[in-house]
């Protein structure tokens, strides 16, 4: 990353992802989606992600030590519709700032079917996601994200409004977001697993109530359909000309003034609530770059920026 802590202000608007645009993913034969090398590039890409075992404590040196078995036969049943998703278990990890997040570790098979069929979808979605969204995308990230806060700080909008979406993966409606998903891909096979994944049993929920996985963090899937998601905020906050910086659930908005920043925050408030999301109001507030705000593992004060 170019030095964080110089002006922003020569990078201008990051125009985006060097994508080609893509049409929506048409039907197709199943052959011709899950071929023997797509498989095996979702293997590795598995692979160098890492993780634990599924429910079927199948671990990653096992699952390398028949690879040529187990991608066959998984290749076999997404192409014949057989394949189903094993139940997912649910851990629970420490957040950087303290708490714990729950996370949905799914079988490694799984892993490697929601990789390929991420191989397939996602460019169609990414040519049509905003330049305000950074958080898991190729090519973009938590730098690039600060970095754009950094030009709306040079032009002189200091005034921020900072917050982060209450339990955004969890609250992600699954019919909800299978509209939005069916919007770009028209293969019925593709729609079957992607459905299949979001009604997977949650085997080990906290409260002991039957679950189903949805968009939880953890899944392969999870990071983009969390942005096919929540690009429908973004398109109603950029349509109100805010200036808005989204980094997965952590939003941004950079105002000239106070007043301005507290309209931010209702209009993104009702944005929210038009996809059945809201803030948490325990991470939401109003800040001037003079106080300073620290945002995905930097400390921005003034007309400085320090990584944490």
């Amino acid at each position: 990353m170019t030095d964080p802590m110089t002006s922003g202000a020569e990078h201008g608007l990051l125009p985006g992802l060097p994508l080609r645009p893509t049409g929506p993913v048409r039907p197709m034969p199943a052959e011709r989606f899950f071929t023997p090398e797509a498989l095996q590039r979702a293997w590795l890409a598995v692979k160098r992600a890492g993780g634990g075992a599924g429910v079927d404590a199948t671990t990653l040196e096992a699952f390398a030590g028949r690879l040529a078995e187990e991608l066959g036969r998984l290749r076999d049943e997404l192409i014949a519709g057989r394949y189903r998703p094993r139940p997912v278990r649910r851990v629970l990890v420490p957040k950087a700032n303290g708490g714990l997040r729950p996370l949905a570790l799914w079988a490694l098979r799984d892993r490697v079917a929601q990789r390929a069929v991420y191989d397939i979808i996602a460019p169609t979605f990414e040519a049509t996601f905003l330049a305000c969204s950074f958080g898991y995308r190729p090519g973009l990230g938590a730098e690039d994200a600060v970095r754009q806060v950094l030009v709306y700080r040079d032009r002189n909008l200091r005034w921020v409004l900072e917050g982060d979406i209450q339990d955004c993966f969890d609250n992600i409606p699954a019919d909800r977001l299978m509209g939005l998903v069916r919007r770009r891909v028209a293969d019925p096979l593709l729609l079957q697993y992607i459905r299949g994944w979001l009604d997977a049993e949650i085997l080990n929920s906290i409260d002991g109530v039957p679950t189903k996985a949805g968009a939880s963090q953890g899944s392969v899937l999870s990071p983009l359909l969390a942005n096919i998601y929540l690009h429908e905020v973004d398109r109603l906050l950029v349509a109100r000309q805010l200036a808005l910086v989204r980094y997965a659930d952590n939003i941004v908005v950079c105002c000239q003034r106070k007043a301005d920043a507290e309209a931010a925050l209702a209009i993104t408030q009702q944005a929210l609530a038009a996809w059945s999301l809201q803030f948490n109001e325990h991470k939401t507030r109003i800040v001037h770059f003079d106080q300073g705000f620290a945002w995905l593992g930097f400390f921005l004060l003034r007309g400085e920026c320090f990584r944490l």
